[in-house]
């Protein structure tokens, strides 16, 4: 299916394919992308090498220029650099928390890389089974398109076998798969391809991360059950990380029916020494899931359940999030684990579907669960289910009986001090400055924000970066502007400290708006430059769009069209980008400056360059 589409100059040719072209474009850089098993970077490890080949220069430069995410993509390509986890956050699976700036750093290098080696090679790229490539993989290959659109370069990007099924993938994700494969189109500005279609025969590879190790062992019928139960576990630990949907979803179904397999009486004592084998010693309070998370069946089945659960509510399907915890809740487990899926659904009911009373109901179950518990994180459980039942009524702006539940939840996590309670502890803290935020008591919201200074002295550049910038923001909502800019300053060079253009190009835009409102326009100006240099430097157009927009505003200029161009050139932010287009085509310069982004009082913004939808 390729239909001709007419596309301006200076724009990236894309087109997908079902099946291999008889005539492919001369002097390609042709790649087999796909994959058998759906593994976080499977594919484009492979686009990378092929970019590697065809533009070493520009390719080995980047990967200097950015060690610790290009180590991510190649474990141990490049020694003595920090971890990721250092510079970047994850997602949080107890606040069903999806974003990963960890993954955006590592898909926008790695998209940079493909735009790089497009622009200093001047040949076409030709990705051969893309519809096997992990989702992941194609996340990248969607923002070098985009990417590719802001800074006009011409080209050709060919994908073939389109519709063509890997031998392994998750059942339950395939109808949710089809449509992410839409989505890519739409963002990449092809057309649409038909789906679904054959199924490959192609081979698994060797695997070249713990997350491929996983995943493969978990399919591997050759293994004993206990060996594919604790991978799979271990599998789904890992594709939380990188964002891996499929592959969770994949490690999930196959470990149920591992379950099934063998003597069910000795399988949990199995599946430990199994574990014990595989895992690394890694814990985090990102996702509860160690060697302590194991238990017999009945409780390996929930744990299943709700990591099915979880991956739902992060792809849009909550009715099915809703369905896998309830199935979990099914299961013969401990009250403290009935009392988790209670606080699952509780937080989907109130943040997905809006409906609080509901909401409340599951906390209250999951309260009576504990009354039967005398485990050790027995309160761990209850402040969890309380800080859920406050969100619920400061959804509904009864702010007093938020800040009950509140008070009762640091009450059970006071005296505890594992990274799960500090990770709660930190919610509570900052919820609590939310709700005096709410009622305007910016006085008592500071005081308590800040707090963490007290906390800790040794919190990192990143954890400083989001502190100032919420600092900033109260201080701005209680008057204190000289305050707030010095906070707000603060937290760009704590950005910068990090190499971090995603939040520098935020503040700054943030400040020149602020400059601007003061017609303070020099200093505007200034900013709104920093600003659009931080746009062009994570290939974002809506965002340079926004920064060319408020220097035209800032200088007294009424000249629009080279914003125009790269709004027009934006796919990630549709309602955005078309209020600001429509007011650049109008050369309406209030609704222009509406259009421009306020300070916040929370640095927190959705990585929807790499999101699917």
């Amino acid at each position: 299916m390729n239909p001709h589409v007419a596309r301006p100059r200076g724009e990236l040719a894309v087109t997908v394919e079902t099946a291999r072209p008889v005539t492919l474009p001369s002097n390609a850089i042709e790649v087999d992308a796909g994959v058998a098993l759906p593994v976080a970077f499977g594919g484009l490890r492979k686009v990378l090498r092929a970019c590697e080949a065809a533009a070493p220069d520009a390719v080995r430069a980047l990967s200097l220029a950015n060690p610790s995410e290009w180590n991510r993509l190649f474990p141990g390509a490049i020694d003595g650099v920090p971890d990721l986890s250092d510079l970047a956050l994850t997602p949080s699976e107890r606040r069903l928390h999806r974003e990963s700036e960890q993954m955006f750093w590592v898909l926008n290098v790695a998209a940079k890389a493909i735009v790089e080696t497009l622009r200093a090679s001047g040949r076409p790229l030709v990705l051969h089974g893309a519809g096997e490539c992990d989702l992941v993989s194609l996340r990248a290959v969607m923002r070098a398109a985009e990417w590719c659109r802001l800074e006009g370069l011409e080209g050709t990007l060919l994908m073939t076998g389109w519709n063509v099924r890997r031998p392994h993938g998750a059942e339950s994700f395939e109808a949710r798969r089809l449509a992410y494969l839409d989505s890519l189109c739409d963002r990449l500005r092809a057309p649409r391809a038909p789906t679904p279609g054959p199924v490959s025969r192609r081979a698994l590879e060797a695997p070249v991360d713990l997350e491929g190790r996983y995943l493969q062992l978990t399919v591997d019928a050759a293994q004993a059950p206990e060996t594919r139960v604790a991978a799979a576990i271990l599998a789904i630990r890992s594709c939380f990380f990188t964002t891996n949907y499929e592959g969770a979803m994949l490690a999930a179904e196959r470990g149920l029916a591992a379950l099934t397999e063998g003597e069910a009486a000795t399988l949990p004592s199995r599946v430990l020494q199994a574990w014990d084998r595989l895992d690394t010693g890694f814990t985090t309070p990102a996702i509860e899931i160690d060697r302590a998370s194991l238990g017999d069946a009945e409780e390996l089945r929930a744990l299943f359940a709700r990591s099915m659960g979880v991956v739902h509510v992060y792809t849009g399907a909550h009715d099915a999030a809703m369905e896998a915890f309830g199935q979990g809740l099914t299961c013969r487990i401990p009250p403290e684990m009935v009392a988790r899926l209670h606080m699952f659904r509780a937080l989907t009911l109130t943040k997905r579907f809006g409906q609080l009373p509901n909401a409340r109901e599951e906390v209250a179950a999951g309260l009576a669960a504990l009354e039967r518990s005398t485990a050790p994180d027995r309160a761990l459980q209850e402040g969890w289910l309380r800080n859920v039942c406050a969100l619920t009524w400061f959804q509904e702006r009864k702010l007093d009986k938020a800040l009950v539940e509140e008070k009762l939840a640091m009450r059970c996590v006071g005296d505890l001090h594992d990274a799960s309670a500090t990770h709660l502890k930190i919610n509570l803290i900052s919820n609590a400055s939310y709700l005096q935020e709410t009622a305007r008591q910016f006085g008592d919201a500071i005081s308590t924000w800040r707090r963490f200074e007290k906390i800790s002295e040794s919190w990192g550049v990143n954890f400083a970066k989001h502190h100032r910038y919420r600092l900033a923001g109260l201080e701005l909502g209680a008057g204190e502007r000289d305050a707030a800019v010095a906070h707000f300053t603060e937290a760009f060079a704590n950005a910068d400290a990090l190499g971090d253009s995603f939040h520098r190009q935020v503040i700054a835009a943030e400040l020149g708006r602020l400059f601007l409102d003061e017609k303070q326009h020099a200093t505007a100006v200034d900013w709104f430059a920093r600003a659009e240099e931080h746009a062009r430097a994570i290939g974002d157009p809506l965002k340079t769009a926004e920064s060319l927009a408020g220097q035209a505003l800032a200088g007294g200029r009424a000249e629009w069209s080279k914003a125009l161009r790269y709004a027009e050139a934006s796919t990630t932010w549709p309602k955005q980008t078309q209020a600001l287009t429509e007011a650049l085509a109008r050369g309406d310069a209030q609704a222009i400056h509406d259009a421009l982004p306020r300070a916040r009082t929370k640095l927190n913004r959705p990585f929807d360059p790499v999101n699917l939808y």
